[in-house]
């Protein structure tokens, strides 16, 4: 549940958390994406218009087929680290490279 007891609890265990690892908010990062339509969609107009069953084939419709893009945003807890957005876009191929774990990683 997203309520108040509920989130001040979580962030009452994680600040124990990051005190006891020594750990300093400036290494605490959220990561949030958000899927858009480009062109809008069929939502793209605050207009509403009303008419009859019958009369809807007299009216064109937006596309639901648009490109779909993906915006990826992070942040830094402290707010020290400019992060700037990243845009996924689709593709068509995915290269063999994209795959390969850095060793210094993991």
């Amino acid at each position: 549940a997203f309520n108040f007891p509920i989130v001040n609890a979580y962030f009452e265990e994680l600040d124990q958390v990051l005190k006891k690892d020594n750990i300093p908010w400036e290494c605490v990062y959220n990561m949030d994406e958000k899927g858009i339509q480009m062109g809008g969609g069929r939502k793209n107009s605050q207009r509403r218009y009303f008419f009859s069953r019958e009369d809807m084939k007299m009216y064109r419709q937006h596309s639901d087929d648009l490109q779909l893009v993906t915006v990826i945003d992070s942040v830094c807890a402290d707010g020290t680290a400019p992060i700037k957005p990243g845009f996924v876009f689709p593709g068509t191929k995915m290269y063999e490279e994209w795959m390969h774990v850095d060793d210094d990683i993991l």
